[in-house]
């Protein structure tokens, strides 16, 4: 009895050695996504979200798999171009950014079909300012931009095109603007944030 268990295993595992077969996939692709952008802020000043459609990246992903056996493990990255912002109550504030994602990305596949989890950072330059009141960026403003990301979504496979469509959210740990931009002794720490509803169309090479 013990052998034909041992025998039925092994045959169940040569069946199913495609799941664990060596695969490398190479992608490249276009994004656009809807944004939900706000800020964090420390004390709390309740600054209400702003909404664009203006958020267009060109990604590079690379799925390979651990250790020769584990294939759910992918990297991405490339470059997006979005505009961010939020409301105060005398009106709305609005920045264009340029970023550089670094993701780790895991896929579980079924079907034609991929479930998506992402975690990584980002880092981006925050290129133009425009406030209500029509000013820029002044010294006290940061242009630089670092933070991380966590999100997820399904992917739909058609050989070669994968359509990847995905909601992830950015948390920014660099400040907006100086603390003391405003106040040499009341600090006003400013986090900003966003959330990205996205659809993307990849090409296998």
């Amino acid at each position: 009895m013990s052998k034909r268990i041992i025998i039925f295993f092994i045959l169940a595992l040569l069946s199913n050695a495609d799941l664990f077969a060596q695969t490398k996939q190479h992608m490249l692709g276009v994004k656009a996504g809807y944004n939900i952008s706000g800020l964090d802020t420390r004390p709390d000043l309740e600054y209400k979200s702003v909404t664009t459609n203006e958020n267009f990246s060109i990604l590079y992903t690379y799925y390979h798999n651990l250790w020769g056996t584990i294939d759910i493990f992918g990297i991405q990255t490339g470059i997006s171009r979005s505009k961010q912002g939020y409301k105060t109550p005398d009106g709305e504030n609005l920045y264009e950014v340029v970023t550089i994602p670094v993701v780790s990305q895991f896929h579980f596949d079924f079907w034609k079909m991929r479930i998506l989890l992402n975690a990584g950072c980002f880092g981006g330059y925050r290129q133009k300012r425009v406030n209500y009141d029509g000013s820029g960026f002044d010294e006290f403003d940061n242009k630089v931009d670092l933070g991380f990301i966590a999100g997820g979504g399904l992917a739909f496979i058609a050989k070669p095109f994968e359509l990847h469509v995905e909601g992830n959210y950015h948390y920014s740990l660099t400040y907006l603007h100086d603390p003391k931009k405003y106040s040499p002794t009341d600090y006003l720490f400013t986090y900003p944030k966003q959330l990205i509803f996205s659809v993307a169309l990849h090409i296998h090479l």
